[in-house]
């Protein structure tokens, strides 16, 4: 029982570098199949692809290590899938309007739609405030090393 605890607090210890080999694992391989051309798109095309990864990754690595998701970790994952996810759109020529002129464009509905988010998430922080989960301590004691 003990060495099991060890050994999980080991991997609570890297688990930057169990994300970090795991991106550029599989990061790497991807780059290696459209050079050898597997898929019909160029790097340049599918590069969101590899933020898309990257978000998943440190998803999976957190959920792997930790036994739970936890806030701390669930933003950025959040955030790098829905970049990767817009910048794919736009790479692959989903849309034939350029990202410049989109941002261009609605640049300021883009700040209405954060400060509305950002509103609501005060809200809800407010009336739920007991569950909300960023108002708990997210560390587990076996953390604090």
């Amino acid at each position: 029982m003990s060495e099991n605890k060890d050994t999980l607090a080991v991997l609570r210890k890297q688990s930057f570098f169990l994300a970090m080999g795991l991106i550029l694992l599989v990061d790497g391989a991807l780059a290696c199949m459209v050079k050898a051309d597997f898929f019909p798109f160029t790097l340049s095309q599918i590069w969101p692809v590899f933020v898309i990864i990257a978000g998943l990754i440190v998803f999976g690595a957190d959920l792997f290590i930790f036994r739970r998701i936890r806030t701390s970790f669930l933003f950025p994952s959040v955030m790098l899938v829905i970049l990767g996810s817009g910048f794919l759109v736009f790479s692959t020529d989903l849309f034939h309007v350029s990202f410049r002129k989109i941002v261009s464009v609605f640049w300021p509905v883009v700040l209405i739609v954060f400060g509305i988010f950002l509103l609501a998430v005060y809200e809800i922080q407010r009336i739920n405030y007991k569950k909300f989960p960023y108002m708990q301590d997210d560390t587990l004691e076996e953390d604090n090393y």
